[in-house]
């Protein structure tokens, strides 16, 4: 549940291999609620539409590869803050350093190990949704002290 509304936390999973879709959405969908997309194009229009609280990136697709994906969403203001990470067959280090530099948060390699799938997922969401926590009660002049409470132990529940 995403701390900072009734809705679930939304993931985008963007691959242009269904089964890859399949073996991700498998994993999440009992804790997450998801998007997918299987192009670069598609997966920007996604982002920028619902807003997903994490993007899981395949790195090698067809037209617009994950590299150019993951510098577009973090070049635009409304998908700059939206944690990327990179899902791919491409398990050495020149590659997650790319994916690195190109603005992800994490890299995992497939095959996936679907324990550190979650894990990493549960993590780097737990950040971002409390990273947006506190962006909210800073710019909120009208937050009381009593709502912020409530709040952080929703974001700490969420783990």
């Amino acid at each position: 549940m995403n701390a900072l509304s009734n809705e679930k936390t939304r993931i985008l999973i963007v691959d242009d291999e269904p089964a890859n879709i399949k073996i991700l959405s498998n994993l999440l969908a009992g804790d997450y609620a998801l998007s997918v997309a299987t192009s670069g194009k598609q997966a920007l229009e996604v982002a920028r539409v619902q807003s997903p609280d994490l993007v899981l990136l395949d790195m090698i697709m067809p037209g617009m590869d994950g590299i150019e994906v993951c510098q577009a969403l973090k070049e635009n203001e409304q998908t700059r803050d939206i944690p990327v990470i990179f899902v791919t067959s491409m398990g050495d280090s020149a590659n997650e350093e790319r994916g690195l530099e190109a603005g992800a948060v994490d890299y995992i390699s497939k095959p996936v190990s679907p324990p550190i799938v979650k894990a990493r997922v549960r993590i780097h969401i737990q950040n971002y949704l409390s990273k947006k926590f506190l962006e909210n009660l800073l710019s909120s002049n009208t937050a009381t002290l009593e709502d912020a409470k409530e709040e952080a132990k929703s974001l700490l529940v969420f783990v």
